[in-house]
């Protein structure tokens, strides 16, 4: 919806509200702020599962104004108690949604080693001089490295850090250097 037909809706409801002085008019204008309401919370919803770059949020926060407009173009007491509820839901809304958010596969591609294997959770990770990996040693890693992520030496999981760029899961990988508790490896092939 983009804001030259919100706009249209606007001005079509306040002319209309103009127009008539009787109930149904302002029903009307009732009506039409549940439904930007509605279409607002669908958008927000949206919004954690749809990486758009925050478009979907700019058009939630229209839908909630022009919402609060028509609430008070219905009546003030309408009016305030929308802006007073949207006030205080907004926090409540927000929580929910960065939790709800943080399980989305959106958020796992985002977050570092949020593809591990579950048998590969309670396993151990070392990493540098705790460690019985040297220089020439090859692995195969169990994270994505973004630089830094896991890979596996024999039967120890080490933290290691990519030398240059991203490594996929899978991928082996030669250490090129042991510095103190850091690990440099190198994407063989």
């Amino acid at each position: 919806m983009s804001m030259a037909t919100i706009a249209t809706f606007l001005a079509d409801a306040a002319t209309a509200a103009d127009a008539s002085a009787a109930g149904g008019a302002a029903d009307g204008l009732l009506a039409a702020g549940f439904a930007l309401l509605a279409i607002g919370a669908v958008l927000a919803f949206t919004e954690l599962f749809v990486p758009t770059g925050g478009l979907l949020a700019i058009g939630t926060a229209v839908c909630l104004v022009a919402s609060v407009v028509l609430f008070f173009m219905h009546s003030p007491v309408w009016g305030f108690t929308a802006l007073l509820s949207y006030c205080a839901g907004a926090p409540v809304a927000l929580v929910y949604g960065f939790k709800l958010w943080a399980r989305s596969p959106v958020a796992r591609r985002m977050v570092l080693g949020g593809s591990d294997a579950e048998d590969e959770e309670s396993a151990p990770v070392r990493g540098g001089a705790r460690t019985g990996v040297r220089v020439g040693d090859t692995g195969t890693v169990i994270t994505g490295l973004r630089p830094v992520g896991t890979a596996r030496f024999g039967a120890e999981r080490v933290e290691v850090l990519s030398e240059i760029g991203f490594v996929d899961p899978g991928a082996e990988v030669e250490v090129v250097a042991v510095d103190g508790p850091s690990i440099t490896v190198r994407a063989r092939g």
